[in-house]
């Protein structure tokens, strides 16, 4: 083999190795999003002891966080989030989390036990939680006269305006709707929220959400189930104009084609007084 055909497939080695390696982080992130969590870890750990560069690794610790804390193992989000921060402090995913660390531990409480390396102290817990296994690990909140409504509309709040226009805005307007939506607490004393429990309080800050969520995210799967719970939550009220209103849209919406709700907003329409 000649000095030049060595080189030009030296070269072509470094450079499909380094295509790899930028797209592990992006694998990983797609088996988690079908719920092969292992697999994901297992990737991103690969892509952390890699040659890949600092991006993809700061990318790879921010993802092993996130996978962590959706699987409610704070202690190991944390410690990956902290890790993050101080290898790789100037990255866009450090900046992200370094002011929330602290936070984000206060808010979620200790749910998970921390990992131990000294075998005698871990002895020392273990003779401890004999004594008190019928401890609760997670920390309980008395919700009593704390307006629930307002409160998780707070935090849904700072999602959309932090996180605009994406997939975390979009879950938070949903979660901000069916919020707004209500319900009933079990029970024959459980109290109403949200608009089962005012309509007249409730529905202006609806009507305002759903059009905020419509506008920032127009091809949200979830507009036409939304659309026809605003034309439902009006039937219940007995404004028969506004319901025609709302289910019309719902058709509107729908074009030509048949669909779920363009069905149920037409037989609906057969019937709306009673």
């Amino acid at each position: 083999m000649n000095k030049t055909l060595a080189v030009i497939l030296a070269s072509s080695c470094l450079l499909t190795s380094s295509l790899v390696f930028s797209a592990s982080v992006e694998k990983a992130q797609m088996l988690s999003e079908y719920g092969l969590k292992a697999e994901a870890k297992k990737e991103l750990v690969d892509v952390i002891f890699s040659k890949s560069n600092e991006n993809n690794k700061s990318q790879a610790y921010y993802t092993l966080g996130s996978i962590a804390f959706d699987e409610n193992k704070i202690s190991v989000a944390l410690d990956s989030w902290k890790t993050l921060v101080k290898q790789y402090p100037d990255s866009e995913k450090a900046k992200l989390v370094k002011d929330r660390i602290q936070e984000l531990a206060e808010i979620v409480g200790e749910s998970t036990k921390e990992s131990i390396d000294n075998a005698i102290a871990l002895s020392y817990l273990r003779h401890g939680d004999f004594w008190s296994s019928d401890k609760d690990s997670r920390f309980t909140i008395d919700s009593s006269w704390i307006p629930n409504v307002e409160t998780a509309i707070k935090w849904y709040d700072k999602v959309i305006a932090e996180f605009p226009k994406t997939a975390a805005s979009r879950v938070a307007y949903q979660d901000k709707i069916r919020t707004l939506l209500g319900w009933k607490e079990r029970g024959q004393y459980g109290s109403s929220h949200g608009i089962q429990e005012s309509f007249a309080k409730y529905m202006p800050q609806l009507l305002s959400t759903f059009e905020a969520f419509q506008k920032e995210h127009p091809k949200a799967l979830t507009l036409q189930a939304f659309r026809y719970q605003i034309a439902q939550a009006y039937w219940k009220n007995k404004d028969w104009n506004k319901t025609k209103e709302w289910l019309n849209v719902v058709i509107e919406k729908s074009g030509s084609g048949d669909s779920f709700y363009k069905d149920t907003a037409q037989r609906r329409l057969k019937k709306i007084e009673y």
